[in-house]
């Protein structure tokens, strides 16, 4: 005999959340966490009253952590000083790839060569997402003086940016694979 489960209904949501949604017949938490375009690790996060994830049911009320509409673009501000007459100023642009879904970061900057900061000998742009980890791939620089660097990068299935979510741009070195200090950084929360 099966004991009916009674719909469970959070005392209030976090700070900045951006709906309450009631569970519906065949809903998931990574169904829904897809639906509103959140992290499944935030949409867990921000609701601690469902005890077993794997049991979720209709009428349950879940609290939906603040997304980010894609696409959309942030201009990454300075952070760390260069040396004088050195340009830096880049942007990411974050938006879905039609052919996967799978939701891509585009970083494209005037930098300077890595050198000018040490023993580096490339750049590298990574988006960090709150509670998940760091994504990112190095930049290419173009043939032409001074280089224009870029890159794009996807995410993993099942995990996308959110407004806590930074783009940062830092000298790295290919050979050892130790990086440098920020450059270049933006919040997601700035996306427009």
């Amino acid at each position: 005999m099966f004991r009916q489960i009674e719909p469970r209904v959070p005392s209030s949501c976090p700070l900045g959340f951006q709906a309450r949604y009631t569970v519906v017949r065949g809903d998931t938490m990574f169904l829904i966490s897809q639906r509103f375009r959140v992290t499944l690790v935030s949409l867990i996060t921000a609701n601690p009253h469902i005890s077993n994830l794997n049991l979720i049911v209709p009428g349950d009320v879940l609290c939906v952590p603040e997304g980010l509409a894609a696409p959309c673009c942030v201009v990454l501000t300075l952070q760390e000083q260069l040396q004088p007459g050195a340009d830096a100023a880049a942007a990411a642009f974050v938006h879905s790839a039609a052919s996967t879904g799978l939701q891509e970061v585009s970083v494209v900057a005037v930098l300077p060569p890595p050198e000018v900061l040490g023993e580096f000998n490339g750049w590298l742009a990574q988006v960090l997402i709150p509670e998940v980890n760091g994504f990112g791939n190095q930049l290419f620089a173009t043939p032409v003086t001074p280089p224009t660097w870029a890159t794009t990068f996807a995410l993993p299935r099942g995990i996308s940016v959110s407004a806590g979510s930074r783009v940062e741009v830092r000298p790295f070195n290919t050979d050892s694979g130790v990086s440098g200090p920020v450059v270049l950084q933006g919040s997601l929360r700035n996306c427009t």
